[in-house]
Order: C-alpha cells, then sequence, then structure tokens
C-alpha cells in the first residue's frame, strides 16, 4: 500500500486528504507571488518610464549631444607634429611648438599635484578606514552590546556615507581654507560612512560560534569581538580598505575643483581659463595614474583574499 493510501485510511474516509490540501497550499502561495511580482513589475515599470522622463533621457538629445563631446576633445587635441615629436628645449629654455616637451611644459607640476593626490587619498583612506572599524562593530546587528547603540551607530554611518565628499568638501573648503586638509577631511568622512557599512555587513555574516564560546566562558564584549569575530572578518576587511583606497584617488581629483588640493584643482584651473590642449594632458596623467594604482591594489587584494577563492 502506497503513503498516500496509508494515510488517507489511518486519517478516516471522512477526513481531508493531506496531499490535496498541500496542492491547494501551495497553488495559493504562487498565485499570492505571481500578484506580487506583478505589482512590483508595474511599479518598477511605472518608476522608469518616470525616470526617464526627468532625465529627458531620449534617443533624440542623445543623438545630437554625443557628436559635440568629440568636438569638444577635437578642441584639446595637441598640435605634435611628427618631425618635431622628441625635439628638446632650445638653448633658451623654450620648448620647441608641436613637440611633447611643449605640450607637457608643465609636466613637474603635473607630477606634484598628482603625488598630492595621491597623499590625499592614503590619508584619508587610513583615517575614514579607522573610524569605520571603531563603528563597525557596535553597528552590527549581531554584535551590537544594546539595540540603542547599534541604531545610533547605523544611522551615523549613514549621515557620513549619505553626503557627497564634494559637498562635505566644499564646507571644509569654508571652513578650514583653500587645500589639502580640506580634500582629506572629506574623503575621509565618506569613506568612514561607506567601508562602516561594508565592514558591518561582513559582520553580520561572520560565525557567531567562536562568540557563542568565549562567552560562554565568561569574556567580555571586547574578547568576542578580538577573538571571535575578527579573525574570520580580517581579510575581507582589508580587501575593502584597498578598494576605497582606489576609490578615493579618483575622489581625491573630483574635490580639487572646489579648491580642496590636487591634481583636481589644477584641471579646474585648464579646463575655465585655457580650455586648450592642456586640459588633455593633465586627462592623460589622471587616468594612467589611476590605472595604475588599481593595477597594484587588485594584486595586494588578492594576496589579501587568496587566488584560490577566485577561481
Amino acid at each position: 500500500m502506497s503513503a498516500h493510501a496509508l494515510a488517507s485510511s489511518s486519517a478516516g474516509p471522512d477526513a481531508p486528504d493531506a496531499v490535496a490540501l498541500f496542492e491547494q497550499h501551495r497553488k495559493a502561495l504562487i498565485r499570492q507571488k505571481l500578484g506580487a511580482n506583478i505589482l512590483f513589475l508595474v511599479l518598477f515599470l511605472a518608476m522608469l518610464a518616470w525616470s526617464i522622463d526627468v532625465s529627458r533621457f531620449f534617443p533624440e538629445r542623445l543623438a545630437q549631444g554625443i557628436p559635440r563631446i568629440f568636438e569638444y576633445f577635437g578642441t584639446i587635441l595637441p598640435g605634435l607634429e611628427w618631425d618635431k615629436l622628441f625635439l628638446p628645449r632650445g638653448e633658451d629654455g623654450r620648448a620647441v611648438p608641436g613637440s611633447l616637451t611643449f605640450w607637457y611644459s608643465d609636466l613637474d607640476k603635473y607630477l606634484r599635484l598628482i603625488f598630492e593626490t595621491i597623499l590625499m587619498a592614503i590619508t584619508a583612506t587610513i583615517i575614514g578606514a579607522a573610524a569605520a572599524f571603531a563603528l563597525c562593530f557596535p553597528a552590527a546587528r549581531n554584535l551590537a552590546p544594546k539595540g540603542w547603540v547599534g541604531v545610533a551607530c547605523r544611522r551615523l554611518l549613514e549621515v557620513f556615507r549619505g553626503v557627497p565628499e564634494i559637498l562635505y568638501a566644499l564646507v571644509l573648503v569654508f571652513a578650514v581654507g583653500i587645500g589639502p586638509l580640506a580634500g582629506v577631511i572629506a574623503i575621509a568622512i565618506h569613506t568612514a560612512g561607506a567601508l562602516g557599512k561594508l565592514f558591518a555587513e561582513v559582520n553580520e555574516n561572520a560565525s557567531m560560534r567562536p562568540v557563542d564560546g568565549i562567552r560562554s566562558v565568561g569574556g567580555s564584549w571586547f574578547e568576542e569581538v578580538r577573538y571571535g569575530i575578527l579573525p574570520q572578518v580580517l581579510p575581507n576587511f582589508a580587501s575593502y580598505t584597498l578598494l576605497r583606497f582606489e576609490i578615493n584617488v579618483r575622489a581625491s581629483s573630483i574635490v580639487g575643483f572646489v579648491g580642496a588640493g590636487g591634481i583636481g584643482a589644477e584641471l579646474n584651473h585648464v579646463i575655465s581659463f585655457f580650455s586648450d590642449d592642456r586640459v588633455l594632458a593633465v586627462l592623460i596623467l589622471v587616468v594612467l595614474t589611476v590605472t595604475c594604482i588599481d593595477l597594484i591594489s587588485e594584486r595586494v587584494r588578492h594576496a589579501f583574499i587568496g587566488r584560490e577563492n577566485l577561481k
């Protein structure tokens, strides 16, 4: 006798069929889920259509605007000449027009500002990561010592990352003056908020078994975090911090537009007052710098997380 027949016979002739009840309940859940999915899809399409209308993301506007991008880049292309490309400066110290030396006549200044940008990113990343490290453990829902402490830390991290770096930089330039200090503080605040959220999520995904063991022998909250959580999450913390450093190098170039130091200030200067081949010269150096840092940081991240985890 089958299990279905046995269940029906043992329950009596008038008892409801358990399998039929299960199938009926399953179909009701499917219909309910289907209705919710259709509702979410309709809302998503409505919001997408509204976003397209607000942003004027129309094909005709794109068709008109894209050629203008190439027109702009055509105005900043350097007037290089093959027969003069590698000519050095003359006896009077002047570069020959049409040569690379003439195009990058301010190369020393550009390199100094790029180095300043990298130092800004390093300092801001260290400060922001330290603040994120201090706040991420009480912000994690599975580690918060008290409910209100976790809520306060999460709200604070939301405030830190909710404001763009450039707005922080605008306020800080007014407060501390023009220069790298305003940029470092602005990027560090946003870094603390962004990394704090990532660190807290890593903590929430960590195994609580070591914590339960430490708690069972009378360990304090700090000992639970130090010996139960930190060894599990430290590689991910390092990986996220290096990724954030890459982002901060780009952010350091942007905050310079409002006077917060770095190569961004020079880029804003050449765009505003010259709009010639010096714009492209600075852009190329920025792109090369960011690319090199990304490649180096990627190798370091892989060393922390282990290449076997990438296969």
